[in-house]
């Protein structure tokens, strides 16, 4: 397992450069990445171009969210389908083999049974694609009650449900493991260990408030990890590593709750609650190899020619 930040999982924005040296001060591994994003400036500058600085800098690529949605209509499938295989040869590139998407948790239009119906033919054909590329596909779920509110029929919202479809589902097709999900939806750790053996794409780390029912959080209610300690993420990290999981675990927290701290700070908290989790697990911690600058009025990451230049020659960047 490594640690990964994400500017969705922790809003954040920035300049890349800004981006990544808060992700190496703070004992991050990995960095999500937006891939309509590198597909635009690979097609521009070229891949090495666009993916210089996470080479430099020694970082894993995440997941990325598959920019496709599985509930519209059939030619809109089809439209956003087309353009998957240029945007999967440039993730590939980028070595960016995990990707993300996130289950409808109910529906106007669909009932339970030809819901279930149509992701499972969507998942087969965007499965068989994904595997060419070698990429695979973690399904994340919804699970608070308001997101299901109103709606005329419930679909797939806990992880008993979703490991129904990851089951019937193309063999690149698996499961973001949540911890919030989790909480809120009260099932137990070992649900973790029911998904088929390599189909864990992700997992996700958050906290709850101690004074809210789980059945009654709603989203802006996720706090990140180790907040309060109502939501056990060492016992999350140890199930998925019994389960074999050995990739990106990424905090997440709501944009509401980290109202006043600033972006460095958020990072900061949100590496050292991570390391205090990874410690509990018993997982090993790899030493970071990068400590920001003290100089006053030092450039920053990625700004400063001399940074830049040692590191690529380490890594053989262009």
């Amino acid at each position: 397992m490594f640690r990964n930040l994400s500017t969705v999982g922790l809003p954040l924005s920035g300049r890349p450069s800004e981006l990544i040296e808060l992700a190496l001060s703070f004992g991050f591994d990995a960095m999500d990445i937006d891939i309509v994003d590198f597909q635009q400036q690979a097609e521009a500058f070229g891949v090495e171009h666009a993916r210089r600085l996470m080479v430099s800098a020694r970082l894993k690529c995440g997941v990325f969210h598959l920019p496709i949605s599985l509930i519209g209509d059939d030619a809109s499938f089809q439209a956003e389908l087309a353009e998957l295989p240029a945007r999967l040869e440039f993730a590939r590139a980028t070595e960016a083999m995990r990707a993300v998407v996130t289950v409808a948790p109910a529906s106007d239009e669909h009932a339970f049974k030809d819901f279930f119906e149509l992701y499972r033919q969507r998942l087969d054909t965007l499965g068989a694609l994904l595997a060419k590329y070698g990429i695979s596909l973690g399904l994340a779920i919804v699970p608070e009650a308001e997101a299901r509110a109103g709606k005329a029929h419930q679909f797939i919202h806990t992880y008993e449900g979703l490991a129904g479809l990851v089951h019937v589902s193309h063999a690149a097709v698996g499961a973001v493991i949540d911890s919030w999900a989790l909480h809120v939806t009260g099932e137990p750790l070992s649900v973790i260990g029911s998904f088929p053996a390599g189909r864990i794409v992700e997992v996700r780390l958050s906290d709850a408030p101690r004074d809210v029912p789980a059945a009654e959080l709603g989203s802006g209610h996720r706090l990140l990890p180790g907040e309060t300690g109502v939501v056990p993420s060492a016992h999350v990290l140890v199930e998925a590593n019994k389960a074999g999981f050995d990739g990106p675990v990424t905090p997440w927290a709501d944009r509401s709750t980290l109202t006043g701290r600033g972006r460095e700070k958020i990072v900061r908290l949100a590496g050292d609650r991570l390391e205090g989790v990874w410690k509990e697990a018993g997982l090993p911690i790899v030493p970071r190899w990068f400590a920001p600058s003290t100089r006053e009025n030092a450039p920053r990451f990625g700004e400063d020619p001399a940074l830049l230049a040692a590191l690529e020659g380490k890594n053989g960047a262009v």
